[in-house]
């Protein structure tokens, strides 16, 4: 008997019980169903992640204050402008050195008046933070040697600010000072600025000045040389460790841990992120796992049922010349085909889900065909696994089983 016989046959023995296929496919669908919603969950996490520590960027190390900013009685922060003089000295294979010094405030163009970060940043900082000129330029270390009025915006920025025309040579006033606009930066990925990043200033939105020309008060016992980040960019993947260890060693020293500060390496952040969804991918895949297993096991109930019903119809099947190999095909067939059928549902279904979650729980989903194809691979193999007792008992009956059948 051909093979396009026995699917012919196997999908006539389904028909024939359409509830019951039904009924004995759904623990499939709802199994697939799950471990392809948990994959795309666990995808999407993952593209989350590597973009929000990719803004960070993946060879950047940060010394952060965590003290100063915005309440007046906050002391200012600790860190200096010797300490990045110290860094950039002393630790080996470090590519660029940035200095930051922020405060939130206004931004007025008249009559136009928006929020905004002012951040007096030096010419290095747009390297270590992965920030590109749309238009103009970007600060000229003469802006910073003779501290100059000039201003770089964010693109979210200049185009509230301007409604959408081009700002160069433009002055606006901030924290009570009048700056020419120099260049507008290029537009970042909102995402990479979500709450959850650890990056700190919003591309889209900034004011950055050279750092000299910022006359804004940080906190309590301020004075020009305080900052409150010191970006380190590694001119290699494999310094970024020894660039943080060393960081870490020197700063210790120069402040006696008398300053609150902290050292952020984006690569040990990603790290930690990706252990953890692998993780919760495990979790979730599990459960999809179970999910297929209790599935596995209703469609095996059903096939045996299936083959006790149709005991008279094997044997004279098998008195007609069909060898065993065929019988144990055929319902090993229906099997797989209740498997598949329930496969196919089931990745519909979970990309539905997928869907459902990204929209109301604003969680970011990729549904990948590696998870797809996963997630068929377990059904066809929940199916083989389950399938092949009751085709095996389904072979065993014999002519003389069948005419003492019922």
């Amino acid at each position: 008997m051909t093979t396009p016989d026995l699917l012919a046959q196997a999908a006539q023995g389904l028909a024939m019980h359409r509830l019951r296929s039904t009924l004995s496919a759904i623990g499939i669908v709802f199994g697939v169903a799950t471990v392809v919603a948990a994959l795309a969950v666990g995808e999407g996490a993952r593209r989350e992640a590597t973009e929000q520590i990719a803004g960070l960027g993946i060879n950047n190390v940060f010394a952060r204050a965590t003290t100063g900013g915005t309440p007046k009685a906050q002391a200012a922060p600790q860190l200096t402008l010797e300490d990045a003089a110290a860094l950039r000295a002393t630790v080996p294979g470090i590519a660029a050195v940035s200095t930051v010094r922020s405060i939130r405030t206004t931004v007025a163009a008249p009559p136009r008046r928006r929020d905004a970060v002012l951040a007096g940043v030096n010419v290095e900082w747009a390297l270590v933070a992965n920030a590109e000129v749309a238009a103009g330029r970007w600060l000229a270390p003469s802006d910073l040697t003779e501290r100059r009025r000039v201003v770089v915006l964010g693109q979210e920025l200049a185009r509230e600010l301007f409604d959408g025309q081009l700002p160069i040579g433009r002055r606006v006033s901030i924290a009570g000072d009048w700056y020419e606009v120099a260049g507008v930066l290029s537009g970042q990925s909102s995402r990479s600025q979500s709450p959850g990043a650890a990056q700190r200033l919003d591309p889209n939105r900034i004011a950055a000045v050279p750092l000299a020309a910022m006359d804004a008060r940080l906190g309590a016992g301020d004075a020009l040389d305080r900052v409150e980040e010191i970006g380190l960019r590694a001119d290699a993947p494999d310094r970024v460790q020894p660039a943080a260890v060393a960081a870490a060693a020197i700063l210790e020293r120069r402040h006696r841990r008398d300053a609150a500060y902290e050292i952020v390496v984006p690569r040990e952040l990603l790290r930690a992120r990706l252990r953890a969804l692998r993780t919760f991918n495990v979790v979730l895949m599990s459960i999809g796992g179970l999910a297929l297993l209790i599935g596995g096991i209703g469609i095996m109930n059903i096939m045996l049922a299936s083959v006790a019903e149709r005991t008279a119809e094997i044997g004279v099947r098998r008195a007609f010349g069909a060898t065993r190999r065929v019988v144990v095909a055929q319902f090993a067939i229906e099997a797989a085909l209740l498997c598949v059928g329930g496969g196919i549902a089931g990745v519909l279904v979970g990309a539905l889900l997928a869907k459902a979650i990204a929209a109301f729980a604003g969680w970011p989903v990729s549904v990948s065909a590696a998870g797809v194809a996963s997630a068929l691979a377990m059904a066809a193999s929940v199916g083989l696994a389950f399938g092949i007792y009751p085709a095996h008992m389904a072979g065993s009956v014999t002519p003389a089983e069948a005419l003492r059948a019922p």
